[in-house]
C-alpha cells in the first residue's frame, strides 16, 4: 500500500504527525510541571511534600491504566 503512496506525501504526513506527537508532548509535559509546581508551592514541610507527591504519583499512575485501557 505504502509503495502506491507518492514519497512527498508520505513525508507531509509524517512531518504533520511528528508535529503534532510534539505538540501533545509539550502539552502533557506543561500540565504535570503545573501540578508540580502546585504541590510545592502548598507543602513546605517534608512529610506533607512526601504525601502529596505520592498522591501525585498515584494519579499518574491510574492516568497510564486509563490510557492504556483505550489502546
Amino acid at each position: 500500500m505504502w509503495e502506491q503512496l507518492d514519497p512527498g506525501l508520505i513525508k507531509k504526513i509524517r512531518a504533520k504527525l511528528e508535529e503534532e506527537l510534539s505538540k501533545k508532548e509539550i502539552e502533557t509535559i506543561q500540565y504535570w510541571l503545573e501540578e508540580l509546581n502546585k504541590v510545592y508551592n502548598r507543602h513546605r514541610e517534608i512529610i506533607t511534600l512526601q504525601n502529596a507527591i505520592k498522591e501525585l504519583s498515584n494519579r499518574m499512575q491510574n492516568r497510564i491504566r486509563a490510557l492504556k485501557e483505550k489502546i
